[in-house]
């Protein structure tokens, strides 16, 4: 049922910014298509969501006036060819949403979450948490000389709001609507995709202070370089130890966390003991760019 609801926003989402339809006709469409039995709690959860969803279309709607991105790819295909030593291999990858710029030089990526996002990028260095540095990489691919005024996770679904003194209840709904991810530190460009930088209504945590941006996430143009080189390296690492049938027991820890085990299936039948798991060094903020 939670795959659902995420293909379900995922579909009106990819839809609404680039289609006339009429959201309602197509929402209860695609619930009508689904070959899953809702029970009557479903049913009602779902009649609910509706608004939430009319209340996000909203949300974004106002997004999209901060910024002159006018042209909007959804769901957007990317293939790249990596066949090596005649084995046939194709790196694919589909982007929730791009905007960009007339000339097709500056853009942001953005993708939607109705799970709980995951910002930490420091353990990119190790391969782990690629989605972003992902579509960077592929839309680096498809525009070459493109500049990224920013890469972001949109968390479409939230949980309850707690109201409070200060705030109306709309202003917290759109508060969790925030874009939360990486910009660049280029106002010139940044601003290009948001307008209301020095006080963001789009991006959560961005404003200016007198010390100029004041948030730690932001980088540079060579830095969002270096993540798409890096995330190239680690595919081709993947491909090659999958080609030499590499597939060492080797577990990754950064500090107490056991990375490597934490999603495995398998880990109540391997064979791995302590002395196979490989100790990583734990980086903060993005310094690891500083290293590759």
């Amino acid at each position: 049922f939670n795959t659902i609801i995420g293909n379900l926003f995922h579909h009106i989402l990819s839809k609404v910014v680039v289609d006339n339809i009429n959201v309602h006709d197509e929402y209860y469409d695609y619930i009508s298509k689904c070959t899953y039995q809702f029970n009557e709690r479903e049913l009602f959860f779902l009649d609910n969501l509706y608004f939430e969803l009319e209340f996000i279309i909203k949300t974004i709607e106002s997004h999209n006036s901060t910024n002159s991105l006018n042209k909007i790819l959804t769901e957007e295909r990317i293939e790249i060819d990596k066949s090596i030593n005649n084995v046939n291999i194709l790196f694919k990858g589909f982007i929730d949403k791009i905007l960009l710029n007339d000339n097709e030089d500056i853009a942001s990526i953005i993708d939607y979450k109705t799970g709980t996002p995951n910002l930490n990028l420091n353990n990119t260095i190790y391969g782990l948490d690629l989605q972003l540095p992902v579509y960077i990489y592929l839309l680096k691919h498809k525009y070459p000389h493109i500049k990224i005024a920013g890469f972001y996770l949109q968390k479409i679904l939230n949980s309850e709001i707690t109201r409070d003194n200060k705030h109306t209840y709309e202003y917290l709904k759109e508060d969790k609507l925030k874009l939360q991810g990486y910009s660049n530190e280029d106002l010139s460009i940044l601003s290009e995709f948001d307008s209301s930088y020095m006080d963001s209504r789009v991006i959560k945590g961005m404003r200016t202070t007198s010390k100029g941006l004041g948030t730690k996430k932001v980088l540079n143009n060579e830095k969002i370089d270096k993540l798409a080189s890096l995330v190239n390296d680690k595919i081709n690492e993947s491909i090659n130890n999958i080609i030499d049938a590499n597939f060492d027991i080797n577990p990754k820890r950064i500090g107490k966390d056991n990375i490597g085990c934490k999603y495995c299936k398998f880990k109540d039948i391997c064979f791995m003991n302590e002395s196979n798991i490989v100790n990583l060094k734990e980086y903060k903020d993005m310094e690891f760019l500083e290293e590759v």
